[in-house]
């Protein structure tokens, strides 16, 4: 008898400890427990390359057009590697070139990387991805110059 009671026990532990998760983090909480200071100016494209690679090369190009150039230039800080170098701690490994993260404070990915050459449709959309993502996780919309670079949602009471 003791020991089905124990039994029960053992595995209603066991299925609460299970599926108990961890709560996200507050996006207030991300903003105020970093520096303002120290958050980076623009976002890290950590472009992962490799010799003789005509998928990176075609990439590059598309990111030379008008609009991705545009935003690039203003907005984003290109560092390239090989592949095979030792990328930030954190990051997925790269499953081929090109595979490009996006990157804030501490090298923190923004969104998921982008693998593979794009379109400019495409790769537009992973840069507008990373701004929005930049501006919910730090309160700072880079789109917005000569502005105070607080969001509306940082700036909510409730």
């Amino acid at each position: 008898m003791f020991l089905k009671h124990y039994l029960a026990l053992l595995i209603i532990s066991v299925f609460f400890v299970a599926c108990s998760k961890e709560e996200p983090k507050n996006i207030n909480e991300t903003q105020n427990s970093i520096e303002k200071k120290d958050i980076p100016k623009k976002i890290k494209l950590l472009f992962i390359t490799q010799p003789h690679c005509p998928s990176c090369d075609a990439l590059e190009e598309t990111m030379k057009l008008n609009k991705p150039h545009k935003l690039i230039k203003n907005y984003f800080e290109i560092q390239k590697m090989n592949i095979g170098e030792k990328i930030p701690e954190g990051l997925v490994s790269p499953n081929g070139t090109p595979t490009v993260y996006f990157l804030g404070y501490k090298d923190e990915a923004l969104v998921e990387p982008m693998v593979g050459e794009k379109d400019e449709e495409s790769l537009m959309m992973f840069l507008n991805d990373a701004l929005y993502e930049f501006k919910n996780l730090y309160g700072i919309d880079l789109q917005k110059k000569g502005e105070n670079n607080e969001t509306n949602s940082s700036k909510t009471t409730n």
